[in-house]
C-alpha cells in the first residue's frame, strides 16, 4: 500500500511527544508499505532529521516553518476568526508538494498526525484519509484559558473555541480519527458524535528504557521534557513555587533536576534556587531518570498519555504525578504510579517514598510490569494495523 504520512514535525528521532509516536509509526508502516513522509520542520535542527529518516522510507518532503510568516499568519487569523495554531503552519509549499505527488503517485492511503497540518490533505477528497488527533488540542486551550490571566484568557479561550470547529470539520471530512486514551475517545465522541473513531495508545521501547541504567541517589527529584512547552513550564514553575518548599520542611536534602531541551526564562530561573538544576539539552534522559529515587510528573495542563511517564515507569522509577498526568494512563493507583490531586497531598506521597526504599523498590517493579503488560509498541501498534486495514477496504 503507498501511505502518504503527513506530520507537524519531522517524525524523527524519537525524542519528544509527538516525535516518539509518529517515529515508532513511520518505522512500523515502512516494513510493510511505501511510506513518503510530507512534513513541517521545527527549525534547522528538525530539518535535518529528515536524512536519515530517507533511509527508512520511500521519501520525505519537509518544509521549514518560517517564524515571522507563521507570527503574521497567526496575527491576521486572530482578526479572521481562525484558529491561529492552525495558520501558524499553513504553509503552501507543503500543501503544494502534498498535491503534486497525489497527481503523480496516488496513495492509497493518507494517514495525518496532529490537525494542525490536517489543512494540507483537505484538497484530496475521495481518498481513504486518517486524522491522528492524539489528543483533542481544543481541550488544551480551554484549559489554559481557565488559568490564563487577561488578555491571554481571552485570547486561549477564542483559540479553544475556534479549534474545535476545527476539530469537527476535519472529523467530519476524514474516514477515522484516532486518539490515544480511551477518555479522550470519549470526550471526542461527547463533542464530535457520529464519526468513527478508536483508540491507539503510545507505547514505550522497552530494550532502551530499562532498569538500573544509573544508581538512584537519595532525595532526588527528576522531570523530563522539552521546557519550552508550556504544559511542562506550568508544572516546573507551580512545582517549585508550592511543592518544592513543603517538601524541604520534611526532607532538607531534596533536590530537583528539570532535565530537558530549550529551557526558556521562566524555566532557566528556576535554577537560581537551591538545590534545582537546569540542564538544558542532554545526549541521553535515561541516565538522569535512573538517578531518580521518585520521578515527578506535577502537569496541570496534561491531557493524553505522557511519553515521560512511561519512560520513567519502564526505567523502574515510581512516579508521583498530578491526577490529570495519572489518569492518561488508565493505571491504578499504586501500580507504578501514585496520583496527586494538590501540592499538599504531592507532596506528602513524594515524601512518604522518599522515606522507604523498600516500597520505592516496589513501586518501581511494579511500573515496569505493568509496562511490560500494556505499554508495548507492537501492541499499540497491532491497534493501527487494524484499523488501517478497516479504513481501506471500505
Amino acid at each position: 500500500m503507498r501511505i502518504f504520512f503527513l506530520a507537524q514535525r519531522v517524525p524523527f528521532p524519537p525524542d519528544r511527544g509527538d516525535k516518539i509516536t509518529t517515529a515508532n509509526e513511520v518505522r512500523h508502516l515502512a516494513r510493510s508499505h511505501e511510506v513518503h513522509v510530507f512534513c513541517l520542520a521545527d527549525g534547522p535542527e528538525d530539518a535535518a532529521q529528515a536524512e536519515p529518516l530517507r533511509r527508512i522510507v520511500a521519501s520525505v518532503t519537509a518544509v521549514p516553518v518560517a517564524a515571522w510568516p507563521a507570527r503574521l499568519r497567526a496575527t491576521g487569523a486572530l482578526l479572521a476568526g481562525r484558529s491561529l495554531t492552525v495558520a501558524m503552519l499553513d504553509e503552501a509549499p507543503l500543501r503544494r508538494a502534498v498535491a503534486a505527488a497525489a497527481e503523480a503517485m496516488p496513495p492509497d492511503l493518507i494517514f495525518v498526525y496532529s490537525s494542525n497540518v490536517a489543512q494540507h490533505a483537505l484538497g484530496l477528497d475521495g481518498l481513504p484519509r486518517i486524522m491522528q488527533f492524539a489528543d483533542l488540542d481544543s481541550r488544551k486551550f480551554a484549559d489554559l484559558g481557565n488559568r490564563a490571566r487577561w488578555p491571554m484568557r481571552l485570547i486561549y479561550a477564542l483559540e479553544g473555541r475556534r479549534l474545535l470547529a476545527w476539530e469537527r470539520r476535519i472529523a467530519h471530512a476524514f474516514s477515522h480519527s484516532l486518539l490515544c486514551t480511551e477518555a479522550e475517545v470519549a470526550d471526542f465522541r461527547a463533542l464530535i458524535p457520529g464519526v468513527p473513531v478508536s483508540c491507539v495508545g503510545n507505547g514505550v521501547d522497552l530494550d532502551y528504557f530499562v532498569p538500573g541504567i544509573a544508581e538512584p541517589e537519595e532525595d532526588l527529584l527528576v522531570f523530563t521534557g522539552v521546557m519550552d512547552y508550556s504544559a511542562n513550564v506550568d508544572a516546573m514553575v507551580w512545582f517549585c513555587a508550592e511543592v518544592l518548599p513543603r517538601l524541604r520542611t520534611r526532607r532538607p536534602a531534596v533536590r530537583l533536576a528539570i532535565v530537558g531541551s530549550r529551557p526558556n526564562a521562566a524555566v532557566r530561573a528556576l535554577g537560581s534556587l537551591a538545590g534545582v538544576t537546569v540542564t538544558g539539552r542532554v545526549p541521553d534522559v535515561r541516565p538522569w531518570i535512573g538517578r531518580a529515587a521518585v520521578f515527578v510528573a506535577p502537569l496541570r495542563l496534561a491531557r493524553g498519555i505522557q511519553n515521560k511517564v512511561l519512560e520513567a515507569m519502564a526505567s523502574g522509577v515510581p512516579v508521583v504525578a498530578s491526577t490529570a498526568a495519572w489518569s492518561g494512563t488508565g493505571l491504578a493507583s499504586g501500580d507504578g504510579i501514585v496520583p496527586a490531586g494538590d501540592a499538599e497531598t504531592f507532596a506528602a506521597r513524594v515524601t512518604e517514598l522518599l522515606e522507604d526504599p523498600a516500597r520505592r523498590a516496589q513501586l518501581g517493579a511494579r511500573g515496569r510490569a505493568a509496562m511490560e503488560r500494556d505499554f508495548t509498541w507492537a501492541a499499540q501498534l497491532a491497534r493501527l494495523d487494524a484499523v488501517i486495514a478497516q479504513v481501506a477496504a471500505r
